[in-house]
Order: C-alpha cells, then structure tokens, then sequence
C-alpha cells in the first residue's frame, strides 16, 4: 500500500493552505505574498492515530478498521483564476481532491472550474465547506448551489461525501481526515517499491547558492541518493536528495515529494521523470524522447510581419518555472485588436545585466520581476537606459500594472462631433494667423474653442480654431443659427469671403484593455 496523494482545489481565499496549516501545523498562509499560494507545493502530512482520528468506516456493514499507511501528501494549488493550467496540473498527479468551498461566499468561478477538473480527471472528491465559524455562514446554501452544478453531497441524498469545517478553529477537521482515509482505502491505492522511480516534476527554480533545485512527485517505485535519473529530455544524478522540508535523504517511496539540487537544466514544470539502472541506459532513453520538448526559456516570440498595432515588448524574470509560466500565459491574454504583447524573453532566475542590454537594444520594453532580486549592475544600467522594471510579489497585481502601462502606449479613440456651418461675409483684418473675420451661422451653432475646417468651392483648403466670438459688440460663448457674428480665428490659410466654415469639437477618449 501507498499514501494517496490529495490535492485540495477551490476559489481563492477559500481556506484551501489554511485546511493543510491545521494538520501540518505551519504557517504557509502568513507565509505568501498577499495571503495567497502562488505555486504549487508538495506536503507530507503524518496522520495522527486512529484512536485520534477514529476508525474508517466501511459501506454496506463491513465493520471498521485503520488506514494503513501512516502518512497522506497533499498538493497544495493556487485558487485564483490566472492559475487555471498548474491546478488541472495538480489534479492529474492526484488520487483524491478536497474540493474547498467558503460557506460565507458559497460556489464561485474556480469552484466551477475545481469540479470540472474532478470530473475530467475521474479523481474521487470531498467537499470541505469551510469557515463555518463566521457569522454570515450558510452551508445549505452552499449544498444547493452546488446541487445546482450536479454535485449532490450524500445530505442531499447524493453519493459526494461533504463535512463542514472551521480550518480555522478545527472545527471537524478531524472528520475531514477520516473521510480522507476512508477513500484512500476504499481505492486500494498500491506501489511496486521494485520498479524505477516514475513521477512529475511539481516545481522548479534556481537557487542562488545552491543552483537549479526541484521538487518532484514520486508516482511509482523507490528513488535513491546516487540513482541517474532523466528529467524531461535531461540526464541527471542524484547527488542531493531531500524531503519537502529540505532534510537530507538517503531515499524516497512512491507518493512521497522530494527536492533534487543541483540539477545541470532547468525542468518545466509537468515533465516526468524516472530513474535508471545506469548511466548508458538513462542517455538512450532521453535522446528517444521527441525533440519538441524544448526549455520554456529559450522561447521567444515573434512579432507578426507587417503588424501595424503597439507592440508591448516583455522580459519575464521569475523565482520558479511554475510561477514564471503562469506570468506568460496572463501576459499573452492582455493582448488584442489594439495592442500586441511580444515576450522577448523568460527565465527563472534574479534580473542580472544582460536582461536589461537586450531591453535597451529593444525599444519599449518593460522588465518584470517576480519574487526575485535585481543585481546591482543591472539596476544601475536600467537607470541610465531608462528601462521600465515592474517587481512584485502577487501575480496579479503585476499584471494589473502591466495592463496600466500598456494602456498609456495605446492611441486614444478621437471621435470628431460635428456644431454646425457658417458662411463669411467679410474680412477685417489678418495678423500672422490671427484673422478678424465676419459671418453668419446657417447651420447649429458657433462656439469659442471649437476646431474649424475650411471649405472654398466644396474643396477642404485648410483648418483652425475659434478663438473669440462676438454677437452685436459683446462677447459671447456661442452664436446660433441664422445670426451673424464677428470671430478671431487662427488659421494658416488666410481665409476670404464665401469661405464656408464647418464647426466640430474632438472628443478624446483613452482606450483601456
């Protein structure tokens, strides 16, 4: 038998981290930047006694008896919308979700989505309805919104087991781990402990002292210090071997995560892994893998030929591959009919010198750093060159200031609105482009401020503007139709008697994403 492997899924801020924090008695949560997981984790959680957490009951009279296995690893996933793909990715390496919703705020868009990845993942589930402990809860309300998406929890006479919990105060969370074992056995969850390590890359990201470090899920069989194993299309050894905690092991069984440091490439997150006898066999298994599978990091896209509309011109920096490919896809979203987004480059890693030489040889370009440094150097030449650097610790608050920025490149929206016609009758005097001229409105109005065109002979022969307006002597705002006038125009072209002037204002409007 092996630990299953839980992935907890739902809307953020629903309590999902908080649900892990009870049973492994850490402070992820406070930990995060705005409150929020941004990648995805791995977590071994040993389960407390069965006398603590009572027998897993059995369907049908069976009787009652204790879960195996002593430990249950939980993945822990993002709950905001931009972090769809590393869920669903969560999802595949899972043998049972906790689906987590908030019985204050009841079933909301990533709760939708956390079902239907369920569904297409066949993943057994259990509904959390959490923070129970707040005033304004309703768990029959939640139960009937998601009656309303055809999930029927056994309350309501369907087959989805549900348990209201505090994660809180710990209200039920005991029930919510027995549910948990009960479904874990009752999907006979086993391992052959003598087959290759097999499983996939959870995250991944460069340490400053210690080089690329990743965390890996074992789905399959025993890996060892020492052991070669192949990490997507790379050869590697497993020089140091750690648990999720960061503690040396000399070995790991199937469900357990663990950390390999000092990798020799940078692995995409979702990539598989498993180990090998030796050397030699590993290097004929990775040079059979198709050649397709190329290192995000080496993507750069391409403007399209002849494109006329702004172009926003992006170097990507962040702390791990899972966060950094999160940022380029919501990137890649803000693009559209006005304006195009092109990501010059994206790595894992702090913003160094050369990230900001390919900015200043690149027009417009803005830098984004996400949960990483800026070395000194390049600060100083980002300076200098005027380069625009957006850090940030939330993704999407980052893409909110990104969105702001490529707003300001965009052209405004100039909406020409039409005031009326008038004909000259005299001219009086001219000085430079100043001109005192007489008329008489035939069509709406005339009004001080307002942009002329004008017309001799149906032909447009130049432009200008009101500058004053007088009616019988006085100044005045505007004059209407079928009144004559006196106007101080500016104007290039020296405008004559039968001159026709046509009288607009521009109405300028910026354009938003």
């Amino acid at each position: 038998m092996r630990p299953p492997i839980v992935v907890v899924m739902g809307h953020i801020d629903h309590g999902k981290t908080k649900i892990l924090d009870w049973y492994r008695k850490t402070k992820v949560v406070e930990q995060e930047a705005g409150g929020i997981t941004q990648h995805i984790g791995a977590f071994e959680v040993e389960i407390p006694t069965p006398a603590k957490v009572g027998l897993a009951r059995l369907p049908d009279g069976q009787g009652s008896r204790p879960q195996a296995s002593g430990k249950i690893t939980f993945i822990d996933t993002p709950g905001h919308e931009a972090f769809s793909k590393m869920r669903s990715r969560g999802a595949t390496v899972a043998d049972i979700a906790i689906v987590v919703v908030a019985a204050d705020e009841g079933v909301k868009p990533q709760t939708k989505e956390a079902i239907q990845i369920v569904r297409q993942n066949n993943l057994p589930y259990v509904v959390a309805i959490n923070k129970i402990d707040k005033p304004e809860a309703n768990p029959a309300r939640v139960k009937q919104q998601l009656a309303e998406e055809q999930v029927l929890v056994e309350s309501y006479g369907g087959k989805i087991p549900s348990v209201e919990i505090s994660a809180k105060n710990g209200e039920h969370m005991d029930e919510l781990l027995e549910i948990l074992l009960l479904m874990a056995e009752l999907e006979n969850l086993q391992a052959n402990l003598e087959k290759p390590a097999e499983g996939v890359v959870v995250e991944a990201h460069m340490d400053p002292k210690r080089g690329i470090t990743t965390t890996l899920l074992l789905r399959e069989g025993r890996i060892a210090r020492g052991d070669t194993v192949v990490i997507g299309r790379s050869v590697e050894s497993t020089k140091i071997l750690e648990d999720f905690l960061g503690r040396p092991v000399k070995e790991a069984k199937a469900s357990s995560p663990i950390r390999l440091v000092g990798l020799s490439e940078l692995p995409l997150v979702g990539d598989t892994f498993r180990t090998f006898a030796n050397k030699s066999q590993a290097e004929f298994f990775a040079a059979s893998i198709p050649q397709e599978i190329k290192a995000a990091s080496a993507k750069i896209a391409t403007l399209v030929e002849g494109e006329e509309k702004p172009i926003f011109n992006i170097i990507v920096k962040a702390d791990v591959a899972g966060s950094k490919e999160v940022l380029e896809e919501s990137l890649k979203k803000l693009a559209g009919d006005a304006i195009g987004v092109n990501i010059l480059k994206s790595e894992v890693g702090s913003i160094n010198e050369s990230d900001v030489k390919v900015a200043f040889a690149t027009k417009l370009v803005t830098i984004i750093g996400f949960k990483v440094k800026v070395d000194a150097s390049a600060r100083e030449l980002a300076l200098r060159g005027n380069i625009r650097i957006v850090m940030g610790e939330v993704i999407y608050e980052i893409i909110d200031e990104v969105k702001r920025q490529m707003q300001e490149m965009l052209p405004p929206i100039i909406t020409k609105i039409d005031l009326g016609k008038a004909r000259i009758l005299k001219i009086f005097k001219k000085e430079g482009n100043k001109q005192i001229i007489g008329g008489r409105a035939e069509e709406g109005v005339m009004r001080r401020g307002a942009m002329i065109e004008i017309k001799r002979a149906k032909e447009t022969i130049g432009s200008g503007n009101i500058i004053g307006l007088q009616r019988e002597k006085r100044e005045v705002e505007e004059v209407g139709k079928g009144a004559e006038f006196g106007m101080l125009a500016e104007s290039k072209t020296a405008i004559q008697a039968g001159d026709v002037l046509e009288v607009f204002q521009e109405e300028i409007v910026r354009r938003t994403l």
